[in-house]
């Protein structure tokens, strides 16, 4: 019984967290559906990266992807821009879920992975 409260402490460290990410929901989100006219992706040559190998070096080309998106909802024309590795593929002609999360419009794809967008340019269609 030496380690008695240390043991108590701990278990009421361990109820505090849990029940502290029990009560840590994410934030609702005000979705939105809007329908997808068009998407291009590219890559750009960015430069290169001089990788050591043994004694020598070799240079290792960098490429800047991005996945620009064209979309409408009942109100306006959004443009879209995603830079990064991994590209979420949009459905054109077809729905697409979306939310804003300050100035990044994101959308999740089949994996439930969140790709944050940027605005570019905003139409209103009326």
């Amino acid at each position: 019984m030496k380690n008695s409260p240390r043991k108590l402490i701990l278990l009421t460290a361990s109820i505090a967290f849990m029940l502290a990410a029990a009560s840590a929901k994410e934030k609702e989100h005000n979705w939105q559906t809007a329908t997808v006219i068009s998407q291009n992706l590219s890559s750009q040559a960015a430069g290169a990266y001089a990788a050591p190998i043994g004694t020598g070096v070799i240079g290792v080309p960098l490429y800047r992807r991005t996945n620009d998106a064209v979309v409408e909802t009942s109100q306006y024309r959004l443009e879209w821009n995603e830079v990064g590795r991994n590209a979420v593929i949009l459905p054109v002609n077809g729905q697409v879920k979306f939310y804003q999360d300050g100035s990044h419009f994101v959308v999740p794809d089949v994996k439930n992975h969140k790709h944050k967008f940027v605005l570019v340019s905003v139409t209103a269609l009326h």
